[in-house]
Order: structure tokens, then sequence, then C-alpha cells
């Protein structure tokens, strides 16, 4: 999916066209992780670039009026959300949101500054985290979890 959509993707927002084109998206056969250029994602878009800084995807879901996270991986739209299933029964599962840290990603989290949210302005904003990512903790936790959560804080 993440090709079709890469293929999609107007040349003026995503920076790397054209080596996607040449050279497709993912880092390997399995399709397991986007192809690194210039020491990150082939989909970030540097800034100064023209179509926008950020990820090309993202830009381009909202140029065709739709959510980020209908285009985005999981695992990019998540963050800087992680969550931990715990298996509490037989038929029940319990998922814990909390914020990522470098041990989360083993040995490869001394090179991951990029989403690593243990810095003292990592969630600082014009808007509480609450709003500011209230599309992704919906889909998260449903809409009803959601009002709760918001209410309680």
């Amino acid at each position: 999916m993440i090709s079709a959509l890469a293929a999609m993707i107007d040349p003026t927002l995503f920076q790397f066209h054209e080596a996607a084109v040449e050279g497709g998206v993912f880092a390997n056969e399995k399709a397991t992780n986007t192809r690194v250029v210039d020491g990150a994602c082939i989909f970030l878009n540097r800034p100064g670039f023209d179509g926008g800084a950020g990820c090309a995807l993202h830009l381009a879901a909202v140029d065709a009026g739709e959510s980020p996270l209908e285009w985005k991986p999981s695992v990019c739209w998540q963050l800087p959300i992680k969550v931990d299933w715990v298996e509490t029964s037989a038929t029940t599962e319990t998922a814990t949101l909390r914020r990522w840290s470098r041990a989360d990603w083993g040995d490869e989290g001394a090179t991951m500054a990029w989403c690593c949210t243990e810095g003292d302005r990592a969630y600082v904003g014009d808007r509480p985290v609450i709003e500011s990512l209230a599309e992704e903790l919906i889909e998260l936790v449903g809409n009803e979890v959601f009002v709760e959560l918001k209410r309680r804080l």
C-alpha cells in the first residue's frame, strides 16, 4: 500500500520522488522498512524544500483532503505514542498508552533521536497533547475512551 500511495504523491510534495521512482521506497524486498536517503526516511522532506518540510505521505494526505493516518504506516502516525498490549486473561488484552523511550528501540535507540520523546521540549506546543494528537488517540482507544480521558484531564 505504501508503494501505491508513494506513486500517487505529486512530485512537488515529495522531495525524493525521483529516488523513489528509480529505486523504490523500501529498504528491502520484505518491505519492512522505508529506504534511507541522506540519513533519513525517503519520505522526509527536508527544511527548505519548496513542497514543505516533513513527511511527504502526511503532506499528500492533507493535500488530498484525507487523514494522514490513512496514508502513513501505523508506526509513523502513532509516534510519539507507544501502545503496550498485555494479555490480562484468555479473552482480554489491556492497552497502555505511553511515550516512547530510547530503550523501546533496543540497540537502535541511540540513533533514533528524531522520534525520541525524552527531551524537556518533547511535548511542548501550542495545544495540549490530548488536543494535538486527538485523531491518533481516538484511532487507538476509540471515541468513548477518548471523551472520558479528556474529561478526566
